[in-house]
């Protein structure tokens, strides 16, 4: 026990500690925060994520059930109704764009049976509404307008029973006290002008499915252009363009750092290290005139290779590979020498197997700027084609006014395979940072 006691305890030991911890949980907290924001405004509705004071759990958005009476109507046609439960699914929806609405249903019934039952979930209201009903005008004629085009694109599931239709044995009256969504879409249908069916009763109930639906209109975004393409094109764009511009930086930063590590004179080697190194230090606006120009004298303006070609080899790629190269053991290589494996053989069956964490690093990093990078395949990407994810957000964006909401969504998904490949490598990309010489 004394022998404890008079153990030599460092002054300001656990100061140090205290402080390294407390800085630690301070920026893990700084960087949990934003993206468990961007989680949860993924999953909102456009007018919640403004909302003050802010909700971090999103509201379950609400199906809402509509039955429509036409006894008394002059409505028999397929189409007639098929146009009515049009206007009221969407002009109601319109005037209420920034509740969390999921789906609505309208069942028409007639003489007592279930003529036709519509349904349209919230990511199609989503992806129809700029070219559905972009103005709050509510008429017979803007709806028998869009109508073939709300049809082509499977924007609203129609069916059409018919005289033959189930006997209806649902409720008979508007409940006494309605839920808000309930409430304010019961006074949307009695206030219509448009709407000829008479609302016989209304119900609301949670459906979280719908949490999601800011994903699905990713994917169907562009749905219903002509010559569109839709998200995955552009995110298997970004998947081409990465991928092989991480092979390049591979392939051509290696050799170069083997060739500058062991195969030409130290002091020459450090020369040519400190051209490349001092590449970082030109700002890349100053290069983008000339690279866009270089670009178009090779015929590679808006196609996938002259996105890629500027990315081929970084000089801090080719530092990294130096610096790591020069800490394996030269006794490798001059046995492989003598054995008389050529400079090639040699890196390809001894460098490169020592080498798996700077080669790592280097692909973390490359895949972490190219992923990510927005200005250069802006300029040199003129069509959809060819346009990377993150341009594509910005024309989404600007075109078809897309919300907070589904820019997070696609957020997300942009920052899902960052997250893998990071804690995925981990260790290696410690392992391979400590043998570059950028450590201390």
């Amino acid at each position: 026990m004394a022998a404890r006691n008079k153990r030599i305890r460092e002054r300001g030991a656990l100061s140090v500690k205290i402080v390294s911890y407390s800085v630690a949980a301070f920026f893990i907290i700084v960087s949990v925060i934003p993206l468990l924001w961007m989680i949860s405004s993924s999953m909102k509705d456009n007018i919640s994520i403004y909302k003050f004071p802010p909700t971090w759990v999103p509201k379950v958005p609400k199906s809402v059930n509509i039955t429509l009476n036409y006894d008394g109507t002059k409505l028999q046609k397929p189409e007639e109704l098929e146009l009515d439960a049009m206007e009221a699914i969407w002009f109601t929806w319109k005037k209420m764009q920034n509740e969390a609405i999921g789906s609505m249903r309208v069942t028409g019934i007639k003489d007592g049976h279930v003529v036709y039952i519509a349904y349209m979930p919230a990511y199609n209201f989503t992806i129809g509404r700029p070219q559905i009903v972009p103005t709050q005008l509510a008429t017979d004629a803007t709806m028998r307008i869009k109508l073939p085009q709300i049809r082509e694109r499977g924007l609203t599931e129609f069916r059409m029973l018919g005289s033959g239709g189930a006997e209806y044995h649902g409720a008979t009256a508007v409940p006494a006290e309605l839920p808000e969504t309930a409430s304010t879409v019961q006074r949307l249908i009695s206030e219509s002008k448009v709407v000829k069916g008479e609302l016989q009763t209304i119900s609301e109930s949670g459906d979280w499915k719908r949490l999601f639906d800011n994903y699905i209109v990713l994917w169907q975004m562009a749905s219903g252009d002509d010559n569109a393409y839709g998200f995955q094109h552009f995110l298997l764009n970004s998947v081409i363009v990465t991928g092989a511009t991480i092979v390049s930086q591979l392939l051509i930063g290696g050799m170069a750092g083997y060739a500058l590590a062991h195969l030409v004179r130290r002091r020459i080697g450090g020369w040519l290290t400190l051209f490349f190194v001092a590449t970082i230090m030109i700002p890349e606006l100053a290069i983008l005139v000339p690279l866009y120009l270089t670009m178009d004298k090779l015929h590679l303006v808006n196609t996938l290779w002259g996105i890629i070609l500027p990315h081929t080899a970084w000089g801090i790629v080719i530092f990294l590979f130096k610096g790591f190269f020069e800490q394996l053991p030269g006794e490798l290589i001059q046995a492989g020498r003598i054995d008389g494996a050529s400079e090639v053989h040699i890196f390809w069956r001894i460098i490169i197997p020592m080498s798996t964490p700077i080669f790592t690093v280097v692909s973390v990093m490359t895949f972490i700027a190219v992923w990510n990078e927005f200005l250069w395949p802006l300029v040199v990407a003129k069509s959809p084609q060819v346009w990377t994810f993150t341009v594509a957000l910005n024309d989404f964006q600007n075109r078809q006014s897309m919300g907070a909401n589904v820019i997070m969504s696609s957020l997300v998904i942009a920052t899902i395979p960052l997250m893998i490949i990071i804690i995925s490598c981990q260790k290696l990309i410690e392992k391979g940072v400590s043998f570059t010489g950028l450590k201390g």
